[in-house]
């Protein structure tokens, strides 16, 4: 059996968070587009302190940024946006072994993942609604708990390795064997779900 190799995307192989460089990488540069680069860091506020859950701000930027881009332009944005994307050294030195199946798990879209890595390579993570050619909202958001369940579709019920920044990953965590943490270009590595705890909540 192949070994279960799990890897987080935001801050986890990149420098920064990456959704919000999407949308507005993506959003027409326009008369508007101030007004909806505000709107959309207020949300973000609104959903730090809780007023606002994640898929709904997720589902602000798509109507803000996204919504009114043709169906070329939208996936073209989305195919060539990995281009502005800060990787960290994890991701500069990713390799692969015909022993490990991978998956990046990731709470960012799909659309933008994909390019990004090796078909073999499963990507599980949040998707774009689209109707009439259009981005209309958002489908699946692959984030805290969501995770778990998107993975267990997949078959996998045990990670043999997580690479994780988040606590928010705190229930792929429970079912990983080893558990490493991504702060900058540095690894820490849990051999169990108390070390894990320990460093995000001590």
């Amino acid at each position: 059996m192949k070994k279960i190799v799990v890897y987080d995307f935001d801050k986890t192989l990149t420098y920064k968070d990456t959704l919000l460089g999407y949308f507005l990488y993506s959003g027409k540069r326009n008369v508007l587009y101030p007004f909806k680069s505000i709107i959309y860091f207020f949300s973000m506020i609104l959903a730090k302190l809780k007023f606002m859950t994640n898929t709904d701000l997720k589902r602000v930027g798509v109507n803000l940024f996204l919504s009114n881009l043709e169906e070329d332009v939208f996936y073209k944005k989305s195919k060539n946006y990995h281009r502005s994307i800060e990787f960290n050294n994890l991701f500069k030195n990713l390799t692969y072994s015909k022993e490990s199946e991978y998956f990046i798990v990731s709470a960012s879209f799909e659309e933008y993942l994909k390019p990004i890595f090796p078909s073999f390579v499963n990507i599980v993570a949040s998707k774009i609604a689209v109707s009439k050619n259009r981005a209309v909202g958002v489908e699946f958001n692959c984030y805290k708990e969501n995770k778990i369940e998107a993975l267990k579709k997949l078959g996998v019920d045990s990670i043999d390795i997580l690479y994780t920044d988040s606590y928010s990953d705190l229930e792929m965590a429970k079912i990983s064997k080893e558990i490493i943490i991504v702060k900058g270009d540095t690894l820490i590595i849990c051999s169990n779900i108390d070390e894990f705890n320990r460093y995000f909540i001590s």
